[in-house]
């Protein structure tokens, strides 16, 4: 399984549109047959965002970048942001929990 992160923040005058958009986006992650875990976080300063995510394989990432959602997701939120979200790659060591 393959785990990453991605933290952004946005301007806080586009926090509203920024949710809708990843509140739609999610909604169609959760179709894709190789993506286990894809969730979205805010930071309690109101406008900073984690996104949690788990592929089965690379091969599931690849094909996950390549969705028209994701397409459409970056051109709705990259614009709102302060600066382009930044990716990291997480290798588990522990972990429990459903």
């Amino acid at each position: 399984m393959r785990w990453r992160i991605a933290r952004f923040r946005v301007r806080a005058s586009e926090a509203a549109a920024a949710e809708k958009a990843i509140i739609a986006f999610v909604s169609k992650v959760a179709d894709e047959p190789g993506t286990l875990r894809y969730e979205s976080f805010r930071e309690a300063d109101g406008v900073s965002y984690v996104h949690l995510m788990g592929f089965a394989d690379e091969v599931a990432e690849e094909a996950h970048k390549k969705t028209d959602h994701v397409k459409q997701f970056v051109a709705d939120l990259y614009p709102k942001c302060e600066a382009p979200p930044v990716f990291v790659d997480l290798k588990m060591i522990s972990g429990a929990g459903r």
